[in-house]
């Protein structure tokens, strides 16, 4: 992999773990003040986290960014993926569907995805 390509990743993984960051502090505020629309906000601001936080490992592994699959496929978090896109991203955002104890708990598993990515980022 080239210098840009650890400089890429490296750039996935700081919006990754501000969006999330910032994701869980809105989504706080949010449920605190039954704010749909706030949550759909926070619940997207987590979606990107874990957009981000894919990519960065992706291109870990030396995927180019024109070689990225739409949606990302591999084991736990592979399934990780699809219901925090399902939770988080279409019915939350989208669709203005906020089951707060739900999306409180997909933001804790979208969390765990960024943290994992940076892990597995890091070994390469």
């Amino acid at each position: 992999m080239g210098r840009n390509g650890g400089r890429a990743k490296d750039g996935h993984l700081a919006r990754a773990v501000l969006a999330i960051t910032r994701a869980r502090a809105e989504f706080t505020r949010a449920r605190k003040s039954k704010d749909e629309l706030d949550g759909g906000q926070a619940a997207e601001k987590a979606w990107l986290a874990v957009s981000e936080a894919s990519k960065a490992l992706l291109r870990s592994k030396g995927v180019t960014l024109h070689e990225m699959p739409e949606g990302h496929r591999g084991a736990e978090m592979a399934k990780s993926y699809v219901l925090i896109r399902a939770v988080l991203h279409a019915d939350a955002f989208y669709r203005g569907l906020i089951d707060w104890d739900l999306a409180g708990e997909t933001i804790g598993r979208a969390e765990g995805f960024v943290s994992r990515a940076q892990q597995l980022s890091v070994h390469n």
